[in-house]
């Protein structure tokens, strides 16, 4: 089980990122092959959709710019879904693309949010999973 930690870990936050998209109206698809997109999130309510890239912690990459790609992230318990190029320019502003890391690498990756990025990324945070799952059992109890 060791050598496919990595790999049950990202199916463990895949289902629970579905999990709570569909508490906001969305179904999940997965594609078939993964050219940069790990899933696909789509509201028929608002004909809204969300090609998404998951990740274990708030990344930027100027491989997603351009590309109307969502980022999914865990941090403390809550998950967000952020437009990338929306979460550069935040980044930018909490100077994250002054760094190394994003000049040469490309990349950056931050975790856990300073308390002041988790501010600025209220309005793209879900509920709890428990939260959302002491709701659906409320309901199925109905």
């Amino acid at each position: 089980m060791a050598k496919f930690r990595g790999e049950v870990i990202e199916v463990i936050n895949r289902n629970a990122l579905i999990s709570l998209a569909l508490t906001r109206g969305y179904v999940a698809y997965l594609p078939v092959y993964d050219p940069g997109i790990d899933l696909i999130l789509y509201s028929e309510a608002t004909d809204d959709v969300q090609k998404v890239q998951l990740k274990s912690r708030l990344t930027i990459a100027k491989k997603y710019q351009g590309r109307s790609i969502a980022i999914a992230f865990p941090d403390r318990g809550s998950w967000y879904l952020v437009p990338h190029d929306e979460l550069v320019r935040i980044a930018e502003a909490h100077g994250y693309t002054a760094s190394r890391s994003w000049i040469h690498g490309n990349e950056y990756s931050v975790a856990p949010l300073s308390k002041k990025m988790a501010v600025d990324l209220e309005s793209y945070r879900f509920q709890s999973l428990e939260a959302a799952s002491e709701k659906a059992a409320e309901e199925a109890g109905e």
